[in-house]
């Protein structure tokens, strides 16, 4: 996924060109600051069917999807109206692109919002899988989705006479749609509770909401940092920023996408561990997993870095100015910030998440205001991203500290030792090797593949024995063996 991601990014921003590939990005950004409702309402809907599934109430548990799947419609009807009105008076008189591209920056807003239509109806589906851990099915589906963006790009480079970015938006509408009927497909067939089921007594959906309405500030920040810089870079520089900003986005979403399915396959496990009342095991997952998430990114991550400006000429060939800072101190953020991952899905777990979303939630807040009057003031574009890094690890400090208080067996100095002590040495030694291994490699194609080769292989051996304790080490080498189908005492 993440390698056609690349790809496609590169393919899309050579046939589009710089300005409208940054109008694509910035454009779609503007709906996206609508659907930070979306994200709240997603984290309460896989919290909520994840912990029905392991309490095992079958019942509660249709009555649970159901009332997520009917606030979802209920948000996206909501949503469809602020697009519609206030997101279309924004869209035409403050984004700044060429008069002439008028009609296309308008017809891509409209497929941004019918693709966010279906996402925000799609979320309790996806939800269900992951809750199941039918992470085979996940995963099917989302190498699916990534195929046919790959299509889509395929088909921008025929000769045609339609505009390509009104094309782009269209293909990736269709891509969206084609993805989520097989979700909802083999939702249908396999998992009974995804029937429709409408619940009349309104006072179960209080719990849902007030949830989410605590979670509408986390939801913000992430969208605000992300959307909201670009609209702020597009107002203070025009749509050629834009575009190393989309550029450092999708650098990020590639990396992030790691971390990310790692935790899909976690946060079931973290739930289903509370519900149950087994704080130990929670606990003790909390520990593992922040030290995966931490070594996984580590270990493909950091090569890049010291080679990222020869990267992004091998992938883009024209690369856009300022793409190159943007994008390594992206990397530095998503890496530091992987570590309290499964720290913010624990506080999910425990269902109170009103401190998380007040004083981390508020301190993610920060930057945008921030950049506002740092750009006001004329500082340079990439300083927006040093803000994100630095108010990054005030936001680790405090979800660390909230989950202590939501659950209490959780040791805050216990987890910093054991997992930040850990990740310290293992970025250490990785640093240190990658960095001479860079500089013994030219920037060159078969050069560079042997670096990042030998990297990765010698960043593996380094996470085994600098990240994990040697009861760990033997469940991991004992478990790569065994999907290996290899006998240990063979290799032995």
């Amino acid at each position: 996924m993440m390698g056609v991601s690349l790809y496609t990014s590169r393919v899309a921003l050579q046939i589009l060109g710089a300005t409208d590939y940054g109008l694509y990005n910035v454009v779609g950004g503007i709906v996206a600051l609508f659907a930070f409702l979306n994200g709240s309402l997603s984290a309460g809907t896989s919290r909520f069917i994840t912990y029905e599934l392991g309490v095992g109430d079958k019942a509660r548990l249709r009555e649970m999807f159901n009332i997520t799947l009917v606030s979802h419609i209920l948000l996206a009807s909501i949503i469809f109206i602020a697009a519609e009105t206030v997101g279309l008076w924004f869209v035409n008189t403050h984004l700044v692109f060429p008069p002439e591209r008028l009609v296309a920056v308008n017809v891509v807003y409209q497929f941004s919002i019918a693709t966010l239509m279906l996402q925000l109806t799609q979320v309790p589906y996806t939800a269900d899988i992951i809750a199941h851990e039918k992470m085979n099915i996940y995963a099917y589906a989302s190498l699916l989705d990534a195929v046919l963006k790959l299509g889509a790009v395929y088909l921008l480079m025929l000769d045609h006479r339609l505009d390509n970015l009104i094309l782009y938006s269209a293909l990736l509408f269709i891509v969206q749609l084609l993805s989520i009927s097989v979700y909802r497909i083999y939702c249908h067939r396999k998992y009974e509770e995804s029937h429709w089921s409408f619940c009349k007594e309104l006072h179960k959906y209080k719990t849902v909401f007030s949830f989410s309405c605590w979670d509408v500030i986390g939801g913000a920040t992430v969208i605000l940092r992300n959307q909201g810089t670009g609209v702020l870079l597009n107002i203070f520089f025009g749509p050629i920023v834009n575009a190393a900003h989309a550029i450092a986005s999708q650098v990020e979403t590639g990396f992030t996408q790691l971390v990310n399915n790692f935790m899909t396959a976690v946060n079931p496990q973290i739930v289903k561990s509370y519900a149950v009342k087994n704080r130990t095991g929670m606990v003790a997952l909390i520990h593992d997993s922040s030290k995966y998430a931490f070594c996984l990114l580590a270990v493909f991550l950091i090569p890049v870095l010291f080679k990222l400006d020869y990267v992004l000429h091998l992938w883009l060939a024209e690369v856009p100015p300022q793409a190159g800072i943007f994008a390594g101190i992206t990397l530095l953020y998503v890496l530091t910030r992987s570590i309290v991952q499964p720290v913010i899905r624990a506080v999910h777990a425990t269902g109170n998440i009103k401190y998380l979303n007040l004083y981390a939630g508020g301190i993610g807040l920060l930057p945008v205001p921030i950049i506002y009057v740092a750009f006001r003031h004329g500082c340079p574009a990439e300083d927006a991203y040093w803000i994100f890094l630095t108010t990054g690890f005030f936001n680790s400090l405090a979800e660390i500290l909230v989950l202590k208080k939501e659950l209490p067996e959780f040791g805050v100095r216990k987890y910093i030792v054991s997992v930040f002590g850990r990740c310290a040495t293992v970025s250490t030694v990785v640093v240190a090797i990658n960095y001479f291994m860079a500089q013994t490699f030219s920037d060159t194609f078969g050069p560079f593949v042997l670096y990042y080769a030998a990297s990765v292989v010698l960043n593996s051996i380094i996470v085994l024995y600098c990240g994990f304790d040697k009861s760990k080490r033997k469940i991991i080498v004992s478990l790569v063996l065994r999907k290996l189908k290899i006998e240990k005492d063979t290799v032995c």
